[in-house]
């Protein structure tokens, strides 16, 4: 039971790193597309997509999965990357291919970037529990499941009548 209920604290963390991270990006792909200051939507939302991946790599690392050993940094940021980097080039791909199919039937600017940024979103929500599942295993410590969030065992207990010569 304790283990599942680590679990759901974990996808919870996940979730709320996931929203923040989604907002970062989406905040950064409006203002980039509304503005025009990109050359289309390819570019917002490549920009975006790279915005919100730092900050949400260091919450899932940090917070959601609480690991701070420096051992397994490399192969968690190999895994968070690869993943991400496939969720996101789907991401990208799917708003260029809305920019393209929908958005020439919306001729005000700031319309566009609404439409442009849902469909970014809708492009997200898919890969989500497939992306918890792979970070479960990257990043869950594998001493995660011994120990529980309030009490911790000592590495080597002494009985409390033994003494050391």
């Amino acid at each position: 039971m304790a283990q599942r209920s680590r679990l759901r604290i974990r996808l919870a963390r996940f979730t709320v790193a996931s929203a923040i991270a989604t907002g970062i990006s989406q905040l950064v792909l409006l203002t980039l597309y509304w503005t025009g200051w990109s050359d289309g939507a390819t570019t917002a939302s490549t920009i975006a997509f790279l915005a919100g991946s730092v900050p949400h790599f260091l919450m899932v690392r940090y917070w959601a999965w609480r690991d701070t050993e420096p051992a397994r940094l490399g192969s968690q940021l190999t895994t968070y990357f690869t993943v991400t980097l496939l969720s996101g080039v789907a991401s990208i791909g799917l708003t260029t291919l809305a920019e393209e199919a929908l958005l020439p039937m919306v001729t005000e600017q700031g319309w566009r970037a609404v439409m442009l940024a849902v469909s970014y979103l809708a492009a997200s929500g898919p890969v989500f529990l497939v992306k918890f599942a792979l970070f479960e295993r990257a990043f869950a410590h594998p001493s995660y499941a011994a120990t529980s969030s309030t009490r911790v065992r000592a590495a080597n207990p002494v009985a409390p009548a033994a003494t050391s010569s």
